[in-house]
């Protein structure tokens, strides 16, 4: 549907144009988006946990998490009272709705030493990317300017996207039971 309207108002722009008997040169270009059934967009970035920085040499790479069900979680940033409670729901289930074979990382703009400090603050047993210049963002769909958008996406252990919830609400129990039925339904799949 979105490209249906991309491609009308690409239209709609060009015919006046070709109206005039010039040649019209268009280049469409389609948002690499995470879309379920699709192989994931690559994510090399580097993290923090409560401990500290990662090691630079170590980045958190998706391609090698095949074989686990992952959970990339992009949120606004560090602090806020909406990625508070988030993070600190994610915390809360960590055992039940993650688990074993299960990881979840966190996305957003932040810096690594202000991810140590939320991720100390929260006692978060999770991974914090940072993507300063949101590349990574973007390719999953969930840019919003310099910052994340509130977006959860499940890959499968074959590296294929599962899920995507584009409007996550950190304030509603049941985005957390969606989320948990999805991580279920991926566990169960063969890779």
């Amino acid at each position: 549907m979105r490209m249906m309207q991309m491609v009308t108002a690409l239209l709609v722009v060009a015919a006046p144009l070709a109206a005039q008997d010039r040649p019209v040169s268009v280049r469409l270009r389609l948002a690499d988006e995470a879309r379920v059934g699709r192989p994931a967009p690559a994510v090399v970035l580097p993290y923090a946990t409560r401990d500290g920085i990662g090691p630079a040499d170590q980045p958190f790479t998706l391609a090698k998490e095949l074989g686990r069900v992952v959970v990339l979680a992009f949120y606004p940033g560090d602090f806020t009272p909406g990625c508070t409670a988030e993070w600190r729901a994610f915390a809360e289930r960590a055992g039940t709705m993650f688990g074993d074979g299960v990881v979840l990382a966190g996305i957003s703009s932040d810096s690594l030493t202000t991810h140590v400090r939320f991720a100390r603050e929260l006692d978060l047993p999770f991974k914090l990317l940072s993507d300063p210049d949101m590349r990574v963002a973007r390719a999953y769909g969930a840019a919003n300017g310099t910052r994340a958008r509130r977006v959860v996406v499940v890959i499968g252990r074959d590296g294929q996207v599962r899920h995507v919830d584009p409007a996550f609400a950190a304030l509603d129990p049941q985005s957390y039971v969606q989320l948990g039925a999805a991580i279920e339904a991926a566990r169960k799949e063969r890779p």
